[in-house]
């Protein structure tokens, strides 16, 4: 039996004829399946092979050509698991601004599923930090929280130095002109050297933010960066 933490509905947990055979950990759900049924997976889908989006035409979406030409020499290589919709945004809402912690359980299973493929194996994985004005306000950093529930390591090799207004309060073009908000932590430098990193963050919107954080990684010796976020 199940509460789910969306919207607290009981409901028994259905457990898979093939789990029990093969003897795999049953990983206990936190959502019902009338809430599971809301999210939008993109995997199968049409989506852009740069940053993930939903796109019906052949090659990169307009939102990356237009970042190719910032960066001309930078591998897109973007995964998101949902579409952002409704659902997503009232998870945000509570979640990140109500400060709920508890929804960081919500997509544990299908994070730590991402994270613990034999692909993924000695990638490093690198969240993308808040203000020290949010951490206070929320209590945590809800990328940390999300790759805690799922039980993944990570290294905190960004620092959030900006101010002013936060990029969840700005129109498109607001977002796009932000200035440069990270720092990166210079004990981290060296074990960054010829290494593959996974940076992770929430919501994959315009994609500044990650685009911020990736260019100041370039400035070590890693070897690749790909990008990860819950919805797109």
């Amino acid at each position: 039996m199940i509460n789910c933490l969306w919207c607290g509905k009981k409901e028994t947990e259905k457990l898979r004829l093939g789990d029990l055979i093969l003897f795999k950990k049953i990983e206990s759900t936190v959502c019902c399946q009338e809430c599971r049924q809301k999210l939008v997976k993109l995997a199968g889908r049409s989506v852009c092979p740069g940053c993930c989006r939903e796109w019906l035409e052949a090659g990169l979406c307009s939102d990356c050509l237009r970042w190719q030409a910032d960066y001309p020499d930078y591998v897109f290589k973007q995964i998101a698991l949902y579409q952002y919709n409704a659902f997503l945004k009232e998870w945000i809402e509570a979640f990140k601004y109500k400060g709920d912690h508890r929804l960081a359980q919500l997509f544990k299973q299908e994070v730590r599923e991402y994270f613990n493929q034999p692909v993924h194996k000695n990638k490093i994985c690198i969240p993308i930090p808040i203000s020290q004005t949010s951490l206070e306000l929320r209590g945590f950093n809800q990328v940390e929280a999300i790759l805690q529930a799922a039980e993944i390591a990570y290294l905190p090799v960004l620092h959030h130095i900006g101010t002013g207004k936060k990029q969840s309060s700005k129109d498109r073009k607001g977002r796009m002109l932000s200035p440069q908000p990270f720092q990166l932590d210079e004990r981290y430098r060296e074990q960054l050297k010829d290494r593959d990193v996974i940076l992770v963050d929430d919501v994959y919107t315009t994609g500044r933010t990650l685009f911020h954080a990736a260019e100041l990684l370039r400035t070590t010796e890693l070897k690749t960066i790909e990008t990860f976020t819950i919805a797109r």
